[in-house]
């Protein structure tokens, strides 16, 4: 069995809240890649991308991420970690192999309507509450940078920009992962203790939990 167990999935669907408490009920460190490049390079992973581009700002940045998190966490002994990783962490194959060498993959096939609300929810047009690493578009702030290239004049445009590129990652998600974890309409206690019992201790075995 792999170290550490590496949570992939859509914006918003519960991977940093349910990867904590997993972390937590496990006894192991918690890492957040996106957190990484942030105190790693001083900018968040969305500056990456926006000054960057998706392939040389983001896929580098979380690659790099990877690569630290390898080197630290490489011989522990099952399981040491819990990790989760950008919602676009799947366009990079580098970073997925760097993941691979310490980690399984497990997706969280979270409901991303609920993903969707969270984003808007996010989203303001008060310039006091505006989020410095994140992007402005119309009268909006805190936007993430793959709404740039969509009309964004209400909330329901970001609502709509959020599923439009989301929906068509679920099937990269899915064939990558290495277990499949669905999230109930429940606590967040019970969708920890669900994600607990969907962990493979035989690698040589897969489970979908739901």
């Amino acid at each position: 069995m792999k170290p550490c167990i590496v949570l992939m999935g859509a914006q918003h669907v519960g991977k940093t809240t349910l990867g904590k408490g997993l972390a937590e009920k496990l006894g192991v460190p918690f890492y957040d890649t996106d957190q990484i490049v942030t105190k790693t390079f001083g900018k968040h992973i969305t500056v990456f991308t926006y000054e960057r581009g998706a392939k040389d700002g983001y896929n580098w940045a979380e690659t790099e991420a990877s690569k630290i998190l390898v080197e630290k966490l490489s011989g522990s002994k099952p399981i040491s970690a819990v990790i989760s990783t950008g919602s676009w962490f799947f366009q990079d194959e580098t970073g997925i192999e760097e993941l691979r060498k310490i980690g399984s993959l497990y997706w969280l096939d979270g409901d991303i309507n609920l993903g969707a609300q969270r984003i808007v929810e996010e989203a303001t047009t008060d310039e006091s509450k505006k989020n410095p690493h994140l992007m402005t578009y119309g009268k909006f702030y805190n936007l993430y940078s793959y709404h740039l290239d969509d009309k964004v004049e209400t909330f329901e445009d970001i609502r709509q920009s959020y599923l439009r590129v989301t929906i068509p990652s679920l099937k990269e998600f899915e064939k990558l992962a290495d277990v499949i974890v669905r999230p109930k309409d429940a606590s967040v206690e019970e969708n920890v203790q669900l994600l607990y019992d969907s962990i493979v201790w035989d690698d040589k075995s897969e489970r979908t939990a739901s």
